[in-house]
């Protein structure tokens, strides 16, 4: 096995910082959306027009896609949460882009 010198500092950096998030913080894998709906009680505001708004979590489960409501008091924790799952999703590609180009290389001087 090769010795870490070989990897730049920027990809050692990027993978410390993965490693941090990875350990330290939760995340939640999905997006968040805001939908407006009507809750269909003839005498509310929503048959008016003012329709009720309330987040949703959006996850992949297997094929499909599911919606998962969440509650005001947890929407703060749950924005916190897939904000660290998107840094994570960057840093990971940032990573795989440097991985690849060193395989590129590696691949180029192979054929020299």
């Amino acid at each position: 096995m090769r010795h870490q010198g070989h990897v730049s500092v920027i990809e050692r950096q990027k993978r410390s910082r993965l490693a941090k998030l990875l350990h330290d913080r939760r995340f939640l894998c999905g997006s968040l959306v805001t939908m407006a709906r009507t809750c269909g009680n003839p005498g509310c505001k929503c048959m008016r027009g003012q329709k009720h708004v309330s987040l949703y979590l959006s996850i992949k489960d297997g094929q499909k896609r599911k919606m998962i409501y969440v509650p005001p008091h947890w929407e703060q924790t749950i924005h916190a949460w897939v904000e660290v799952y998107q840094q994570i999703k960057q840093i990971t590609n940032e990573v795989s882009q440097l991985c690849l180009q060193r395989f590129l290389a590696a691949k180029q001087s192979d054929r020299k």
